[in-house]
């Protein structure tokens, strides 16, 4: 592998081994970069945390390598937080909530719910809706199959 740029500028650049190797600067669990830390095992826990609001978990299904690079990284937020005169802990609670409203179950409910608050307004005020019939959670997780009455209408 060449350490020049491609692009003719003759500017080096480092070896993805040399970028890898600066994603993880401490070792798994050492809390060596962590700025006015709490004990290892609380760490932990919010390490565990950490993960699930980036949609990670700690199980061994990740290779030894991942979760060294996501636990340096959970430590420069640790930091981040610091520097920023923010607490780590209330940052992890506020992107727990936040998480917690995006979920796919959530989401799917919240439209429904608009969905079926348009079709009464449009019915409230004299409007059709396609002859369509007011759907229930049952029919609207039914998405993707035509009704055979709609087919027909549309034919």
């Amino acid at each position: 592998m060449s350490s020049t740029s491609e692009s003719g500028g003759g500017s080096a650049r480092p070896s993805a081994y040399h970028v890898m190797e600066q994603l993880k600067p401490w070792d798994l669990y050492s809390l060596d970069g962590a700025e006015q830390s709490e004990c290892l095992d609380v760490m932990k826990e919010y390490f565990t945390r950490y993960r699930m609001i980036r949609g990670e978990k700690t199980n061994n299904a990740y290779t030894h390598d991942a979760l060294q690079r996501s636990w340096c990284a959970f430590i420069r937020r640790w930091n981040a937080a610091g520097h920023e005169g923010l607490s780590f802990t209330s940052w992890l609670e506020d992107r727990e909530a936040a998480r917690s409203t995006r979920s796919i179950g959530d989401l799917r409910t919240r439209v429904c719910e608009m969905a079926q608050r348009v079709a009464s307004v449009l019915r409230a005020s004299g409007r059709r809706l396609h002859q369509v019939p007011r759907s229930s959670e049952a029919d609207a997780r039914g998405v993707g199959a035509p009704s055979d009455e709609l087919s027909a209408e549309r034919r």
